[in-house]
């Protein structure tokens, strides 16, 4: 009799956790059986401004960045939190310093660890106007620490963007020199809890020398199985402007990349991928004014 309860109560538990409750709706659950390209948080799109943004592990909160202004390139922080089967309005982080400017923040998969990147001033950067660099917040408890550099000391003085994680921990990410002349790709390992100096993303970087393309930032899926990269072309086309291109692993290099398909790609500006953790989803920014979402089993059809 004790056997055949717990049993009865098993199935009971499983049932309940194959549904899906009121309180375990979030952010993505609208797009659980998306089949096609669709709008994104239409309520966090700014016309103009509206850039990259990133999931917490259980998608409830997002977090993303805006121009305080349509002058200045000073970058505000936010978050939103889903409630009531929608994005409230974003409010700032609470490590927010209305002296500095704050971009592409990220959290570190089943961790209390909130990286972001700021020009916030670095032990080793003397100059009078600090560049962009990783800085990272613990989050014990849902209590916000004070930042911390994160590094790469190596690249102190250049211009850091685009980070992505895989589930190893890599953060990949795109620097670019303090003269703007030179745009490179690169990683950094997480080796026994440490964020070591970055290394060069080849693949990426060796697209570069293609005389047609502008390659700029990429985002590496969490699995490494595949990564899509933004790429502009500057011949045979009236109105410039960057495509989402897709690339795979195979006989260890990189495939050549080929433009996504499925109404990704348009004649405005495509960029600022993101792909969740969770690997289902491609989210993306077109015209620096709306976030798209496509589900990424319909976009491995191009391989």
């Amino acid at each position: 009799m004790k056997v055949k309860s717990i049993i009865i109560g098993i199935i009971f538990a499983s049932l309940i956790l194959g549904c899906e409750t009121k309180d375990s709706i979030h952010g993505l659950s609208a797009y659980k059986n998306l089949d096609s390209l669709a709008v994104f948080a239409p309520e966090l799109a700014v016309k103009g401004n509206t850039y990259k943004g990133s999931f917490s592990d259980d998608y409830t909160h997002f977090y993303y960045f805006k121009k305080s202004d349509s002058v200045s390139e000073k970058y505000i922080p936010y978050q939103s939190h889903f409630k009531n089967n929608h994005w409230n309005a974003g409010t700032g982080m609470p490590y927010y310093d209305k002296a500095q400017s704050y971009t592409y923040q990220l959290n570190i998969p089943s961790s209390d660890l909130h990286i972001f990147i700021s020009n916030l001033r670095t032990t080793q950067d003397t100059t009078a106007h600090p560049n962009y660099n990783f800085w990272s917040v613990l989050t014990p408890n849902g209590n916000w620490e004070s930042p911390k550099e994160l590094g790469p000391h190596d690249l102190v003085l250049n211009y850091n963007s685009q980070p992505c994680i895989t589930r190893d921990g890599t953060i990949y990410f795109t620097s670019d020199t303090p003269d703007w002349r030179t745009t490179l790709s690169y990683k950094m390992d997480f080796v026994n809890g440490t964020y070591q100096e970055p290394t060069l993303f080849e693949p990426v970087n060796h697209w570069r020398e293609n005389k047609d393309w502008i390659v700029y930032e990429y985002v590496m899926a969490p699995d490494k199985s595949y990564l899509i990269v933004c790429i502009q072309k500057k011949n045979g086309q009236k109105r410039l402007n960057t495509d989402l291109y897709i690339s795979y692993p195979k006989n260890e290099k990189w495939t050549f990349p080929k433009p996504l398909g499925f109404s990704v790609n348009t004649s405005e500006t495509e960029n600022f991928p993101y792909i969740t953790p969770d690997s289902k989803h491609l989210i993306f920014t077109r015209a620096f004014s709306q976030f798209y979402i496509v589900p990424i089993k319909q976009l491995l059809t191009t391989k």
